[in-house]
């Protein structure tokens, strides 16, 4: 009895701390953030309409005060490895922004787990079910682990946004080596593939930026070197060392040397298109089994019924 009645204690206490913050977060969040998660994508961010309350508790500085400094000192290495996925994935200039709304965003869904996991938890202790106390324990580790596993989708989002740029960036290089072979100047056939572009592409949007950086004096040696640096590609950083080297000495032997670089170029998009080929093996596999069930239980059931109809 002692036992069950601890645990109704917990799981209540539980219960309705979440609850509370749900509800004081909400009301101190309401009408305060509209503007920052107005032009969010509601697919990108399923709990876009939540935000706002993660990003009220992002405020609340209190919970990292108490903590040891060792930890705090661990949760600020964490925050900026996490700033430097997000500064690859949207650029410089919204990298802050975006951080912004990740940490809201992060928070948002460790409370709604919280409140969820709570809530069921409760109400299965109140009716006398062992796995109440396995929900109440949820809570507390979606709580405290929820933001991090959020923390770990931007990993995906990098490998997707370098995947596309291992397949655009071969046919840039050809476009550029024939350009510059019939007598433009780097900048310039840079420029002339942007502007006969006119599709949606990160890889462009990247080499808008450094256009637009060159324009405003940036010296394009630099500007060229940050462009690699934001599309984090070995293939990539090779082909900036080319140019650059090109631009620093004057060769004349630029042509060949990026021909060369383009058929490498060609073979990392082989191997791009084959490792996605794999995944998406891999992806169907499981449909299949779940239908081979499925046919296995279509087929063998009337066997079963049959035989034990006949005993």
């Amino acid at each position: 009895m002692g036992i069950s009645m601890a645990a109704m204690i917990l799981s209540s206490v539980v219960c309705a701390g979440c609850v509370l913050a749900f509800i004081v977060f909400y009301i101190k969040s309401k009408g305060q953030y509209d503007e920052y998660i107005e032009y969010l994508d509601k697919e990108e961010y399923g709990l876009k309409d939540f935000i706002p309350l993660g990003l009220a508790m992002g405020e609340v500085k209190i919970f990292q005060k108490v903590l040891p400094l060792s930890l705090r000192s661990a949760l600020a290495r964490h925050k900026n490895q996490v700033y430097q996925k997000i500064l690859e994935i949207r650029g410089p200039k919204n990298a802050e922004f975006y951080q912004f709304i990740h940490q809201g965003y992060r928070l948002t869904v460790a409370l709604i787990a919280a409140v969820g996991a709570s809530v069921v938890g409760m109400i299965q202790v109140f009716q006398g079910s062992s796995d109440g106390i396995l929900f109440t324990g949820a809570a507390v580790a979606a709580w405290i682990g929820a933001p991090f596993l959020v923390d770990t989708s931007l990993k995906g989002e990098i490998e997707k946004r370098r995947l596309a740029i291992q397949m655009e960036f071969p046919e840039f290089v050809n476009k550029l080596t024939l350009l510059v072979n019939a007598g433009m100047t780097i900048s310039k056939a840079w420029e002339k593939i942007i502007n006969e572009n006119k599709r949606e592409h990160i890889l462009y949007d990247e080499m808008r930026y450094a256009l637009a950086e060159i324009k405003a004096g940036r010296p394009e040696a630099i500007a060229y070197e940050e462009f690699a640096r934001r599309c984090h590609v070995k293939e990539v950083t090779k082909f900036v060392s080319v140019i650059v080297m090109n631009l620093k000495r004057g060769g004349s032997e630029v042509v060949p040397v990026l021909r060369e670089q383009g058929q490498e170029c060609w073979e990392m998009r082989k191997n791009a298109a084959k490792a996605m080929g794999e995944q998406a093996s891999t992806k169907i596999l499981i449909p299949m089994m779940i239908m081979f069930l499925g046919i296995v239980l279509i087929v063998a059931t009337p066997a079963v019924l049959s035989m034990t109809s006949g005993m």
